[in-house]
């Protein structure tokens, strides 16, 4: 995976069906038999999230998040206007995570995290469905403090991917959707 380092960064409001107003940043993640649909409407709210997903023993399925304008419905297949996935081991201090966008002139954008805090005994996944196939590679890992400030500046921010990281260019199709 990689296809180089970012170059092209993308406006919010360049993403397809940006809104005159308000942005709705919503997320799904999984523990044992339960799966959770949360809402954010402000940073705090997103960081105590954050939060009780890293303080359980056991960590939730990759957590999806997406980001879309209030009110929005797909005009096909539903393909939010950004998506971001992410995955961590607060114990070893790592995390990784893939940005998606869909801008107003049709390109698809993916991005993967790329960062020096790679380790050999972590496996970091951006699909908990097809784990083998969705492994975050080591040069891939981050910090757990940058992943919380990217998931803020991607929930609040003017820019994607977040600045909080170093973002590498990948293949949409390696990433996907969801």
């Amino acid at each position: 995976m990689g296809n180089g380092s970012v170059e092209n960064l993308v406006r919010r409001a360049d993403l397809i069906d940006a809104p005159g107003g308000e942005w709705i940043a919503s997320g799904v993640f999984q523990f044992s038999g339960a799966t959770y649909s949360v809402q954010f409407t402000n940073e705090t709210g997103l960081l105590e999230c954050l939060d009780l997903m890293m303080s359980r023993t056991r960590k939730p399925g990759t957590p999806r998040f997406t980001l879309r304008p209030r009110g929005w419905a797909p005009k096909g297949p539903e393909v939010p206007p950004s998506s971001l996935r992410f995955d961590f081991d607060r114990e070893r201090d790592v995390a990784a995570a893939v940005c998606l966008v869909n801008d107003r002139a049709g390109n698809v954008h993916a991005w993967m995290t790329h960062g020096g805090a790679g380790r050999d005994d972590v496996v970091l996944t951006h699909d908990t469905w097809n784990p083998d196939d969705t492994r975050f590679p080591p040069e891939s890992f981050v910090t757990v403090a940058q992943l919380r400030e990217l998931v803020a500046q991607w929930e609040f921010g003017e820019v994607l991917p977040p600045p909080a990281a170093e973002w590498s260019a990948e293949l949409p199709d390696e990433i996907g959707w969801f």
